[in-house]
């Protein structure tokens, strides 16, 4: 692996990365950032397309892991001060990557991906506009045997840095689909027969009380306001978390995590002829 050096702000690498900041460049290059040395090492591991990395001259110095050499054919190398200007985060990461984003999937196209001999469960996210909380749920997606995630348009970027790292690596193994109106999204899972059931603290059901059947959509509105009016015309079912009356509302990551856990838990079976 060779090593390079890198002093100046305005050296083409890292005017790249720091332009990887804002949403609209990501999707003109197809490109993101990946920050951290443990979520690049779980992209190592998953075969993402790495088209760059730079480090802190700092954690350089303590030595890395031998992964990086088996996948590496260049390292950058940038003092403290200069590194700090690429990373988003607050705290260190040490390093930083450019990735490529993987091509992009309609909701039809990634229902047909998937196994249609087992119990599918499948995440729509409508309008969520924080970038933490959809790193959540696409962890607990993974953990809780979710089979996708689909995240409508006008939600938050699916590769905002912050999206990145909350999701710690699950973003390179769940099947996502993103960036259609929610109309055409829930009416795909509708012909590939899905019941959508939507998350709603006004509903009257309980969601430890419904039956899930072989091919359930779990649908989460926007953080503040809920879901749109279409979308809530258009579900199968509502249903409802039980909390304390002394606690107004669930976070939605946190939400999804209960529902998701419930129903990875179900007795769930496929119909057979």
């Amino acid at each position: 692996m060779r090593i390079v050096t890198l002093t100046s702000s305005s050296n083409p690498l890292l005017k790249r990365i720091r332009s990887l900041h804002e949403r609209q460049a990501r999707h003109k290059a197809g490109l993101f950032l990946i920050e951290g040395e443990k979520v690049l090492l779980e992209a190592f591991c998953k075969d993402i397309e790495i088209e760059a990395v730079v480090m802190d001259s700092a954690y350089f110095e303590r030595g890395f892991p031998e992964i990086f050499d088996d996948n590496l054919l260049e390292l950058n190398v940038v003092d403290s001060s200069l590194f700090k200007t690429l990373s988003t985060t607050t705290s260190p990461c040490n390093v930083v990557a450019i990735a490529k984003t993987k091509t992009s999937r309609s909701t039809s196209e990634l229902l047909e991906s998937l196994d249609q001999h087992q119990p599918l469960t499948v995440v729509l996210c409508e309008n969520l506009q924080d970038p933490g909380n959809l790193g959540t749920i696409i962890r607990s997606s993974l953990a809780f045997g979710a089979n996708a995630l689909i995240l409508s348009k006008g939600s938050v970027d699916l590769y905002n840095p912050k999206v990145v790292r909350a999701a710690m690596g699950a973003l390179f193994d769940l099947p996502i689909s993103s960036g259609e109106n929610i109309g055409d999204i829930l009416a795909s899972l509708k012909k590939a027969g899905f019941e959508v059931i939507a998350l709603n603290p006004e509903a009257k059901q309980s969601f430890v009380d419904i039956e899930y059947g072989p091919k359930v959509a779990i649908v989460l509105g926007n953080e503040g306001n809920g879901l749109t009016a279409e979308a809530d015309a258009r579900t199968t079912k509502e249903a409802h978390i039980e909390i304390s009356p002394q606690v107004e509302s669930l976070n939605v990551a946190v939400a999804a995590s209960v529902v998701l856990f419930h129903i990875n838990k179900s007795k769930r079976t496929i119909a057979t002829g």
